[in-house]
């Protein structure tokens, strides 16, 4: 099985920090060694990695804040060392501060979990055959929701992906009982981008966007997908037009005396009424169904056209807005190249799968992600999205790394 190495977040320098008692230091070094060795992890080793002539608490600290997880490996003895519960208390803290899932316990002996550790999953060492480095490995790549790996994220020109930053608008109004639409731009919501070439070409690309949506059958045909009119009308030729084709109707029947008024009133109401709702309802639905498609086709161009080269995804909102969003999907990119490149070696058609999983995903969830503020909280402080909701590569995790391990 290939096991790459794992991506260290952004401002991480170590994978992890192992917390042990001296009585159990051959077991550490012994973990150290495979889980450096056979797993590419970066493990902080405080008789190796402290530095010289800093307090001992000063390091732990220092230690943990540069740490992604930090490992406990849990024992008698390390229950009743000092300086391990000052670690185990200092990586409590610590998780708590950022918001991570960042604690691996491992029980080494078969006694109860130290009270701060009781509420969190371990690594049950004691059992025969337990491969607690490769646990320990799985723990690092999976975590918590919280806790994805993910390449570093660096700011794309000072604005957070998922950040709107031109928003289009629909007005309707109403021309002789005909509604009529139009797109454009709420200058209210235009965001600044500080660099003036590539602000130029999202306004050039916002311009684009309106004109081809007022060019649409959408637009130009908005009657047709206008739920208003299709109400004015159902109504009219259900209250309308059947009393004006049966009044004729059950005046000459009544005049010949073939048939009650009653009975008359009744069959031919039920005959006209039935098949104009039937039919107004299906046409109805039809044209509603298809009014955010004929939208979504018009963004879906521009978005494959300019998701890599400007770094933004022109999505529908409703049939009300389109929102051009600011997002650099290469992080994402090469998050899915890692996860991908345990099976797939030509690079070309690592490249070609990795954009045809973020395309997909864009695809599937284009109100999603156009609808921002209802993606899911991301609490990791260091990464860089609009109000910290998830980006696409957290919710293509599971995914691509439930298989990773399937033939452990």
């Amino acid at each position: 099985m290939d096991l790459s190495p794992i991506p260290l977040p952004y401002g991480k320098t170590y994978h992890l920090f192992l917390s042990f008692c001296q009585e159990d230091e051959e077991i550490a070094f012994s973990l150290l060694q495979e889980l450096e060795n056979k797993y590419q992890l970066k493990c902080l080793y405080h008789l190796r990695d402290f530095k010289p002539g800093v307090h001992v608490t000063e390091n732990i600290l220092d230690g943990i804040e540069k740490s992604m997880k930090i490992v406990y490996l849990v024992s008698q003895k390390f229950k009743e060392s000092q300086l391990c519960k000052m670690e185990t208390l200092y990586g409590i803290t610590a998780s708590h501060k950022q918001c991570e899932n960042s604690l691996i316990p491992v029980l080494l002996e078969p006694i109860e979990m130290p009270r701060e550790l009781q509420t969190i999953n371990y690594v049950d060492g004691t059992l025969d055959g337990t491969d607690k480095a490769c646990k320990i490995y799985k723990a690092c790549l999976f975590g918590a929701n919280e806790s994805c790996i993910l390449p570093n994220v660096i700011p794309f020109q000072d604005v957070s992906n998922g950040m709107p930053l031109r928003v289009i608008r629909r007005v309707e109004k109403t021309v002789w009982c005909i509604p009529v639409t139009r797109f454009s731009e709420d200058m209210t919501k235009r965001k600044r981008v500080k660099d003036e070439a590539r602000s130029r070409q999202i306004d050039e690309l916002c311009c684009e966007i309106v004109e081809k949506l007022n060019l649409s059958k959408f637009t130009t045909n908005y009657y047709k997908y206008n739920g208003g009119f299709w109400v004015r009308v159902w109504c009219f030729f259900v209250l309308g037009a059947p009393a004006l084709s049966v009044l004729p109707l059950l005046v000459f029947l009544v005049i010949v005396g073939d048939i009650t008024e009653e009975t008359l009133a009744g069959v031919c109401s039920t005959l006209a009424i039935v098949p104009i709702v039937a039919v107004s309802i299906v046409v109805c639905c039809c044209f509603y169904l298809k009014r955010e498609t004929l939208l979504s086709n018009i963004t879906w161009k521009y978005l494959r056209e300019n998701y890599k080269t400007l770094k933004v995804l022109p999505l529908i909102r409703s049939t009300e807005e389109v929102v051009i969003l600011n997002y650099d999907t290469d992080p994402c990119k090469k998050f899915c190249i890692f996860a991908l490149k345990r099976r797939i070696e030509d690079e070309d058609q690592l490249q070609i799968e990795a954009d045809s999983i973020i395309l997909g995903f864009i695809y599937r969830n284009q109100t999603l992600l156009a609808n921002w503020f209802g993606l899911e909280d991301f609490k990791y402080d260091r990464h860089n999205t609009y109000f910290q909701k998830k980006c696409i590569c957290q919710y293509l995790e599971p995914s691509l790394l439930s298989d990773l391990f399937s033939d452990n």
